[in-house]
């Protein structure tokens, strides 16, 4: 139904809130839609395909979901850290005299103003 970071409007106690998608999550055989608010306060929908409609959940099943979120969509291993890559360690080896530019003006900064 929403994508992630796709905005949405749901009444919550009678107040309308503009909830922005952070993930879509499926347990099971169920389909949640996990969404933060302004204020920065998430909250989890059950999206129920056939009925295309979004129900709220109460603050025990939906802490359930955001802990399995947590757990399997944030936690896991980070291999974008490119910081930890031999490759760029090894590239810093060989280039990282040629192109220092620390010493650029060799302690004459002053002859240059």
């Amino acid at each position: 139904m929403y994508s992630q970071g796709e905005t949405f409007y749901y009444d919550i106690d009678d107040e309308e809130y503009e909830l922005h998608v952070l993930e879509n999550v499926i347990m099971g055989d169920k389909e949640y839609i996990i969404a933060e608010d302004f204020d920065g306060d998430v909250h989890v929908f059950l999206y129920d395909e056939d009925e295309e409609e979004l129900e709220i959940l109460d603050d025990g099943d939906a802490s359930e979901v955001i802990d399995y979120w947590k757990e399997e969509y944030l936690l896991g291993e980070d291999i974008g850290d490119y910081e930890e890559d031999e490759y760029y360690d090894r590239e810093d080896e060989d280039y990282g005299d040629k192109f220092d530019n620390e010493d650029y003006y060799d302690g004459d900064e002053e002859d240059y103003y």
